[in-house]
């Protein structure tokens, strides 16, 4: 935490925040830097402050309506991939520059640059400048967030939907880097997913310490058992869909009519009907 943030968080009344709105805050200023700016990334804001994605969200949104943060998000120029974001405090608002059309840079939400009641001074817009602090600040905050994930096909969303997914989510740095190994040896992120979904299905109800942690589920390549069953469960309704065409066509039954002459002839290529029993139902195969 730098000390600029550490002054100012000492200032701002607790009254005018909640409890989960001040623990955010909080850890906003924490991972604050003179040099760097502010750039914890969501999960490691719900790991530390205990709040669910929705708790957290609400917060924020509470944290910039009252005036005390300011969501910025940026664009790379040269790779036009979207930066992490970054959480401007409220003694930093004068500091802000305004979005234009060569840096992307824009706010979250529909935060305007009005001056909050719980702060002095006004806001106002010019070139972006950081004040260094006459103490010295670690090169960079442990929660600070790293490169653009997008640089190695992961985007913010998709790590963010992972850990919504996940039923025990683990160490963010491990994860992240399980993750970026996974997909550079060729796996699908959309697999990955929805395995991370069946897998939460699966272990409802079970006691937590016998999940595996989500590196360790990444690490075993835990989505491919679901990618099989889920091959197996199509294969298996595949089958029945067309031993329940068979039994209509056998049985001259009403529906029989409604079969299609592809579905009619692979029926025949598989030796579940003849083309007679086809013929006889008025399908042309």
């Amino acid at each position: 935490m730098s000390h600029a943030a550490t002054h100012w968080l000492a200032t701002v009344p607790p009254n005018d925040m909640t409890h989960g709105e001040f623990r955010v805050l909080f850890h906003l200023c924490d991972c604050h830097n003179a040099s760097m700016g502010c750039f914890p990334k969501q999960t490691y804001l719900r790991d530390h402050t205990g709040l669910s994605n929705g708790g957290l969200n609400k917060a924020l949104g509470e944290l910039e309506r009252k005036g005390l943060i300011c969501r910025k998000q940026e664009r790379d120029p040269r790779t036009n991939r979207q930066k992490p974001t970054r959480y401007v405090l409220g003694f930093e608002l004068s500091d802000v520059p305004e979005p234009t059309p060569l840096s992307g840079a824009g706010a979250v939400s529909t935060f305007e640059a009005v001056p909050s009641p719980l702060l002095e001074g006004s806001v106002s817009t010019g070139v972006e400048s950081y004040i260094e602090e006459p103490v010295r600040e670690p090169a960079k905050e442990p929660c600070a967030s790293e490169a653009d994930p997008q640089a190695n096909g992961i985007s913010s969303d998709f790590l963010e939907e992972f850990f919504e997914a996940h039923p025990r989510p683990g160490d963010p740095v491990e994860t992240e880097a399980a993750l970026k190994k996974a997909i550079a040896a060729g796996a699908d992120p959309a697999a990955i997913l929805s395995g991370a979904k069946a897998y939460a299905l699966e272990q409802k109800g079970n006691e937590l310490r016998y999940v595996s942690y989500s590196q360790n589920w990444l690490t075993r390549q835990g989505w491919v058992q679901f990618l099989a069953m889920s091959a197996a469960k199509n294969t298996a309704n595949a089958d029945a869909v067309k031993k329940r065409w068979a039994r209509w066509i056998r049985t001259k039954a009403e529906n029989a009519r409604h079969c299609s002459a592809t579905m009619a002839r692979q029926l025949c290529a598989e030796g579940l009907v003849t083309s007679e029993e086809c013929h006889a139902v008025g399908i042309d195969v």
